[in-house]
């Protein structure tokens, strides 16, 4: 290696030199004006005594060859280039020129080469130094001629020159002595004759001048001769001596013989010191590691090696390789993955590649994530390229393990079917891997594929176990397609293979087919399915166990008979009994089973249960008015307008009022309370009759049966004037429009009957049967899928008072928005379905669709609203229920709400395998990293590569975000290579994760490639006395 010159330049100054002394001559008169201007030269007065000497010369100026006026203007001259005068140096060459045999000539010459040298004009110092014959001048001169002649040419880089004088006097006693001698060895130095260079500067070392600077030369030349134990033995006392700030190379040195005889502690200090005040190499960078790496610093160690792997070359390969080491000592066994796996993607080195790819596979297999199966690409790759391996067979274990555990099942599967021959342990692998796949698409919803999948399983029937629940598999896969006989059949199938009459899932096989039978209504095999299903015993799912008593009940509840009705009585009470949820809605049915049974007593019971213990249910308000009915039918009038009315005051808005209001004036009728049954049959008119036909008719009937009663005959008349939708006499015209719409729609003759539906409307806009008919045309359009007309209809029947068909035209009109995707006309309609809906189902669909559509529109507190109630319904399904855990969870995670937002997406995270759960658990990571809880991110990171299925989006989109904690902890490296698993692996073009990864990159690389700060040293200068010299 091949050190900088440390080489500090010592600054002569202060050099004095003493004037000689010439006897004073007697004054004579004619040369008093000389003597006089001597003695002031002799005193240093230069201005003066040039002032009298140039006197004297004019006043001699006939006798120029007088010794007194040559010897004046000598000292003109001499006085002239002391003051510094411009005119110093013509004078003393003219003076030359006009006495070329003077004695003068040659001092001359030694005060010019001085003159320029205080000057710093080393040329020119030069050239008169040259001029001066060395013999002629003062004995006390000679040493100050030779150190300033070297000194000139050492500072014009004439080093031979230079080193020729400084040898003269390096030997001498003069103050020019010792810094002949440095000057002479740096020279040698510099000419790499160290020994000579060597002797020179341990001869300094006692001078103070010099004490601070000679021990650095000698430290690199003992460096440069290969004496690093010498270098070792002077570091302390080079290192604690804080004269010399400037010791970056210095540091170097020292830490570089440390490190060459192997005492990597000690050389630490040094090459730290080093690396903090320079711009180093990579070279440099890679010794400090390694240093670090020796002294067991692994910490330390693995970042700069991954500073220096910055560069794809050989260096580059074999500190990536030692950093991998690093963090294996550390246990990071994921950055140690990715330093290996950097590795081996160069081959600089075969070794290093082989055994990296080797651990990297190894690892891979270890850390059990995979987001694009490295593992199984590293262990293919190595037994590819290295075919005699030793490690073989070891490999080949290791990729039986890695398929049999992997996550990224497609891609295992690809693999195998790739592979010419499977040993019995990869054909067993293949069954297994095939088995997941399958549950894997199953999870995505890709049946068809899932289907495909799950048939493979039998390509290689190891395992009879996982044979047989494929089978079960495909038969779910079916079911979740609406395909219900295919469903029943595997099911079936599943149920027949040997050994699996055992299996958990013959109780789900028995309950889901029931299920599929059920939904192909036919009941009396629902019915056998799910009774084998409860007499099955031991079943540990309650939930089931109860939902199947209440299919039971409903089954039976459906087929009819009086016996069936009391089975229907039993089972509800029997799925009630274990308490699972969805009481109210078997209470319901129960009672509705009783009333069959004419048992209104224990119906109107099953039914209070519901008002009194389900106030929320979906259920209440029908329950409430099938009270006020029973109690009706017992002639308990008392108790069923006590309930009448409640549902009248808790529930204004419901379209059961109506219905209510009408019960209420029949029992006043009844009663023979005449006036008060024409006030609530006069009402149901007033708010409902002008738009809904259906209420119209018994209304009108109530106040003709009171009138006649009353014999208040001319009331009857004014009926039929006050109400329009009162049929108290024939309209022929209107019938007629009436008829020639309705029998076709009856008649499901859409297309024929929108004619006649529509002239009714045009010909009778505000008839008895508009409202009626409207809801027809609208319901014709509907069926032909005519929607834009469909819902000029509807919307229609929506903006009018709410009638019977006002419900339906929301249902429809909601649904139809949503499915075009026009959300914001979608969500008004939802609303106003929400305080109407009358039936349980309704509520529910509506709530849903609110969650949705809030959702969708970023309307997140609406949703979040929405989405508590879709989870408080007793009736919510699996798939719902986490769709609201979904919206509620990410709409409280937009609005910042990150401790609520984590409870939704936990549960979400736990209980859902699809797509939905894999970003509650990306969401997660981030609400953690935002929260600057980067150990926490990085575990639900790392679970959610773990996560199977698994979707490409949201490991990308995780990997990402990893990506971001490592730079946020400085793990510049690591955030590097994981953006590059995206940029190398990620399929879709066309999403953005790619973008955003190149983004991310580019970021990463600014960081790394920003300049080191260094810490600046200063530059030592060394004060050389050199007072006394004579300058004549």
């Amino acid at each position: 290696m091949r050190y900088r010159i440390l080489f500090l330049l010592a600054l002569v100054v202060g050099l004095n030199f003493s004037m000689w002394a010439q006897q004073t001559e007697a004054y004579r008169s004619d040369y008093a004006l000389f003597y006089s201007a001597e003695e002031l030269f002799e005193k240093q007065q230069y201005s003066a005594a040039r002032k009298s000497f140039h006197d004297f010369i004019l006043s001699f100026s006939d006798h120029s060859n007088d010794p007194f006026y040559i010897k004046a203007r000598y000292y003109e001259g001499l006085s002239a280039l002391e003051l510094f005068n411009n005119d110093a140096v013509d004078l003393l060459i003219q003076f030359n020129t006009d006495y070329p045999e003077s004695i003068y000539k040659n001092n001359i010459y030694f005060k010019l080469g001085n003159y320029f040298y205080q000057k710093k004009k080393y040329p020119e110092s030069i050239e008169w130094y040259e001029k001066t014959k060395v013999n002629d001048i003062a004995e006390d001169d000679k040493d100050a001629y030779y150190f300033k002649l070297g000194y000139a040419c050492f500072q014009e880089g004439k080093f031979e020159q230079s080193r020729n004088a400084f040898y003269e006097i390096k030997d001498g006693v003069t103050q020019y002595a010792h810094p002949a001698l440095y000057y002479y060895s740096h020279i040698a130095y510099q000419k790499e004759q160290y020994q000579v260079a060597l002797e020179g500067f341990e001869k300094l070392k006692e001078d103070e001048s010099f004490a601070a600077l000679v021990p650095y030369y000698i430290t690199q030349i003992y460096y440069l001769q290969g004496k690093y134990d010498k270098v070792t033995e002077l570091a302390p006392e080079i290192g604690s001596n804080e004269n010399y700030k400037d010791k970056g190379d210095l540091n170097h040195l020292i830490g570089d013989a440390y490190y060459k005889v192997e005492q990597y502690d000690e050389a630490i200090p040094y090459l730290e010191k080093y690396n903090e005040s320079a711009q180093t190499t990579r070279e440099d960078d890679y010794q400090l590691a390694y240093a670090y790496y020796r002294a067991g610093n692994y910490s330390k160690a693995s970042k700069k090696f991954e500073r220096v792997a910055r560069t794809d070359d050989e260096l580059g390969q074999t500190a990536m390789y030692h950093a991998g080491e690093c963090y294996l000592k550390l246990e990071n066994l994921d950055f140690a993955r990715t330093a290996f796996f950097k590795a081996s993607e160069l081959d600089f080195n075969e070794t290093i590649q082989e055994d990296a790819l080797y651990n990297s596979a190894i690892l891979s297999y270890k850390l059990d994530y995979n987001p694009y199966s490295q593992a199984i690409v590293a262990f293919e790759t190595y037994l590819n390229k290295y075919p005699n391996s030793k490690r073989k067979n070891d490999v080949y274990q290791y990729l039986v393990n890695v398929y049999s555990n992997t996550k990224n099942y497609q891609a295992a599967l690809t693999s195998l079917e790739n592979l010419p021959s499977l040993n019995i342990k990869l054909k067993s692998a293949y069954q297994i891997i095939a088995f997941n796949r399958g549950l894997e698409l199953l999870e995505q919803r890709a049946y068809p594929e899932a289907i495909a999948t799950f048939k493979k399983v039998g390509n290689y029937p190891i395992n009879a176990d996982i044979l047989g629940e494929s089978v079960y598999w495909t038969g779910e896969a079916y079911y979740l397609q609406g395909k219900n006989q295919q469903a029943i059949l595997e099911y079936r199938n599943f149920l027949s293979i040997p050994g699996n009459y055992t299996s958990n899932l013959k109780q789900d096989a028995y309950y889901n087919i029931g299920y599929a039978y059920f939904n192909e209504q036919d009941y009396d095999q629902a019915l056998v399915a799910f009774r084998t299903y409860t007499g099955l015993g031991n079943i540990a799912n309650k939930n089931k166990l109860a939902d199947a008593y209440a299919r039971i009940g409903d089954a039976t509840y459906y087929i009819g008979g009086r016996e069936n009705y009391k089975l229907a009585v039993q089972n509800y009470e029997a799925s009630i009994q274990l308490g699972q949820g969805a009481e109210d809605k078997s209470r319901f049915y129960q009672a509705k089973a009783y009333s069959w049974l004419n048992d209104r007593e224990n119906a109107v019971k099953s039914l209070l249960d519901i008002v009194n213990n389900y106030k929320n249910s979906v259920y209440t308000v029908r329950a409430v008015y099938d009270i006020s009915i029973a109690y009706y039918r017992s002639k308990n009038y008392k108790d069923a307008v006590r309930y009448a009315e409640q549902l009248a005051r808790d529930y204004p808005s419901n379209l059961l009022v109506k219905d209510a209001l009408l019960l209420i004036g029949d029992i006043k009728f009844k009663q023979e309370e005449y006036s008060a049954s024409e006030s609530y049959f006069k009402r149901v008119l007033n708010e409902y009759s002008a738009r809904d036909t259906s209420v119209c008719k018994p209304a009108t009937k109530g106040l003709v049966a009171i009138y006649e009663q009353l014999s208040q005959i001319e009331k009857i008349r004014n009926l039929r004037i006050e109400y329009p939708c009162a049929e108290i006499s024939d309209d022929a015209e209107e019938e007629i429009y009436y008829k020639n719409g309705v029998i076709a729609y009856n008649e499901s003759r859409y297309e024929d009957a929108i004619p006649g539906l529509s002239g009714y409307i045009q010909n009778f806009p505000q008839g008895k049967y508009a409202v009626e008919i409207r809801n027809y045309l609208a319901d014709s359009y509907y069926s032909i899928d005519s929607m834009r007309l469909a819902m000029e209809v509807y919307d229609d029947i929506i903006n009018d008072s709410y009638s019977s068909y006002t419900e339906l035209a929301l249902i429809r009109a909601s649904k139809y928005y949503y499915n075009s995707k026009d959300y914001e006309s979608a969500l008004p309609y939802y609303v106003k379905l929400e305080n109407i809906a009358s039936t349980p189902e309704v509520i529910y669909n509506t709530r849903i669709g609110l969650m949705r559509t809030n959702y969708l529109l970023e309307n997140y507190e609406n949703a979040i609203v929405a989405g508590l109630k879709v989870m408080q319904d007793k009736q919510v399904s699996d798939d719902i229920e986490k769709q609201a855990y979904y919206i509620v969870g990410l709409s409280s995670f937009q609005v910042e709400e990150y401790d609520e937002a984590l409870v939704y997406l936990k549960w979400l995270s736990k209980n859902a395998g699809d797509a939905r759960g894999s970003e509650a658990q990306y969401t997660i990571a981030k609400i953690y990293f935002l929260q600057g809880e980067y150990e926490k991110s990085t575990a639900e990171h790392k679970a959610l590569l773990k996560r199977k299925p698994a979707y490409d989006y949201w490991i990308a989109k995780s990997l990402l975000l990893h990506a971001n904690v490592l730079m946020a902890t400085d793990e510049l490296f690591q955030a590097k290579s994981t953006v590059d698993v995206i940029l190398q692996n990620y399929p879709n073009q066309e999403d953005g994760i790619l973008d955003e990864a190149a983004a991310i990159a580019a970021e990463i690389e600014q960081l790394q490639n920003t300049p080191k700060q260094i810490e600046e040293g200063g530059v030592e200068t060394i004060e050389i006395n050199d007072e006394g010299g004579n300058d004549e």
